[in-house]
């Protein structure tokens, strides 16, 4: 990253991004949304080096987690007595581990298991995507190619429309989610019945919502919907309890109960907007944190290591400076590892809360 940084003529010049040949498409649109909220202008697309990186890491995911699958495959069915990872696959299991165990299984309980390829394959791809922004593939391609090629390399997080297609990913799963808990409540007749399900076992692995166990725990539920039915249901009842119900009545015995129907559904209408808008803001929020702290980091090492060339002076403090600021940036280099690794955790510890929130009842 040092390296990377003094080879180039603008210090943060690496955390932006290059193009790469010519005009991809060029996107002939102008249009401007009501009240001006916001609009899209004729503009062009190209291949980046931030793309470029995208696909690196997933390659890099292809070629790793394939291999070590089979490895598992392998060793299982060599008996339980062989299945002790070690050298790489051990760190990668522990990893893994940490993911499922300390941040899904805390939050999701029983449904865990059904989000790991998901949120394994965030946590790995962003943490993959921040290392090799730590790596100064723009200065060995640079030197390699006799000073031809640059720009190849770059951190791909550090691209706020990268982050954004990952947010995006992580919003379609989240409400995707809770439509799909509606329904597999609706078509096992469990849905509806969570107050039942709620204390669960001695083991914390209880069932907050309505997914699909007909007879858990002893309790007998009617026959659930036919899967067409409850497929056009989920959404607008997925929609319908996006917001909470603050003054609907339990019975409809006289008529107050109709003025708190009445009260109930301007009270919905004014929080679903509300949700609505914050359902809309964690998307951005997870962007622009991934974003903003993948970016400040290289900031400041380019900040620091062009001390060096705004502070002139004799040979000793020019000498001396140069001390200084090498040292400061191994040093920030180091805690810039430990933000890759914790952006990784955030962003997936994050989709996660967002996930359970989604496909509990009372979302």
């Amino acid at each position: 990253m040092i390296s990377m940084i003094l080879a180039s003529h603008d210090p943060v010049d690496h955390v932006l991004p290059h193009r790469f040949g010519d005009v991809i498409k060029h996107w002939n649109i102008d249009y401007k949304a009501p009240l001006n909220i916001f609009s899209i202008s004729p503009h062009d697309t190209y291949f980046t080096n931030h793309m470029l990186m995208t696909l690196v890491a997933a390659l890099v995911c292809l070629m790793i987690f394939p291999i070590i699958g089979r490895k598992y495959a392998a060793m299982i069915e060599g008996g339980p007595d062989r299945v002790v990872p070690s050298g790489f696959s051990n760190l990668l299991e522990a990893m893994m581990q940490f993911v499922r165990n300390d941040v899904a299984r805390p939050v999701l309980g029983d449904r865990a298991d059904r989000f790991m390829p998901f949120l394994w394959t965030v946590f790995f791809y962003i943490l993959i995507c921040n290392l090799l922004g730590m790596i100064p593939l723009d200065s060995i391609v640079y030197l390699a190619s006799g000073q031809k090629l640059q720009h190849v390399g770059g951190t791909a997080t550090g691209n706020i429309m990268i982050t954004a297609g990952l947010a995006f990913c992580s919003f379609v799963m989240i409400h995707l989610s809770g439509v799909i808990e509606v329904y597999r409540g609706l078509v096992s007749g469990t849905y509806g019945h969570h107050h039942h399900e709620e204390h669960g076992d001695d083991h914390g692995h209880e069932d907050h919502g309505h997914a699909g166990h007909g007879h858990e725990h002893g309790h007998h539920y009617p026959h659930g919907k036919p899967a067409a039915t409850a497929a056009v249901m989920a959404p607008a009842l997925y929609l319908w309890n996006f917001a909470p119900h603050v003054f609907m009545p339990k019975t409809f015995d006289n008529p107050m109960s109709y003025v708190l129907v009445i009260a109930d559904l301007i009270m919905w209408g004014i929080l679903l907007v509300l949700d609505a808008i914050g359902a809309i803001i964690k998307p951005f929020a997870l962007s622009i944190r991934l974003f903003a702290n993948m970016v400040a980091g290289h900031v400041v090492l380019g900040s620091i290591l062009a001390l060096i060339f705004m502070f002139k002076g004799s040979v000793a403090a020019n000498y001396g400076l140069g001390v200084v600021a090498s040292l400061g940036a191994a040093a920030l280099s180091c805690l810039e590892l430990f933000v890759c690794f914790l952006q990784a955790y955030v962003f997936t510890f994050l989709t996660t809360l967002f996930i359970g929130a989604s496909v509990a009842p009372e979302h």
